[in-house]
């Protein structure tokens, strides 16, 4: 089966073998995770509206177990900035619908864009993130040759990292 689950659910269904191979984002080591794509994490705010400049910045993000919020998180404490989060979710397409009708900024990899968003940067008083990365893991069993072909696909279509000679070793 194919599912769209948070890293955290997805690194423990690997290790449990309940999944031959999995995606997973990250910002932190995550254990046999292959690196194959790497993407600048942005703060992100809709182009038609101003919550970027509020006093108490508005935040939507992940879930606490995400690292893209903690990324954000942290950055903002390290400069002061107060904040809270109005709305939280997994799915980084409901956080980009939260932020594109002005209810909050956030973060964002760079793929996950959409016209309509405007990127913030230390001009705005946003610290920089640290880069995102795309990951794959595998289980802790030796996957079947269907997933490996899977893996092959994967890196071929979307490595820019040189991770593809990294899982052949």
């Amino acid at each position: 089966p194919v599912m769209c689950e948070p890293t955290q659910e997805l690194l423990k269904r690997t290790a449990e073998n309940e999944v031959d191979l999995a995606i997973i984002t990250r910002v932190v080591e995550a254990p046999r995770a292959v690196p194959f794509r790497r993407e600048r994490l942005l703060w992100v705010a809709s182009d038609r509206h101003r919550v970027h400049e509020e006093a108490v910045v508005p935040l939507a993000l992940g879930r606490p177990q995400c690292g893209w919020r903690a990324a954000a998180l942290q950055a903002l404490d390290t400069v002061g900035r107060p904040h809270r989060i109005v709305f939280a979710s997994w799915n980084a397409s409901v956080v980009g619908q939260a932020v594109m009708e002005g209810l909050a900024l956030s973060v964002l990899p760079e793929a996950a864009l959409r016209p309509g968003m405007r990127v913030l940067t230390d001009a705005d008083w946003f610290p920089s993130l640290p880069d995102s990365e795309i990951a794959l893991i595998r289980a802790s069993s030796e996957p079947p040759p269907a997933a490996l072909r899977l893996e092959r696909h994967i890196l071929d279509a979307l490595d820019n990292m040189g991770a593809r000679r990294l899982a052949a070793e």
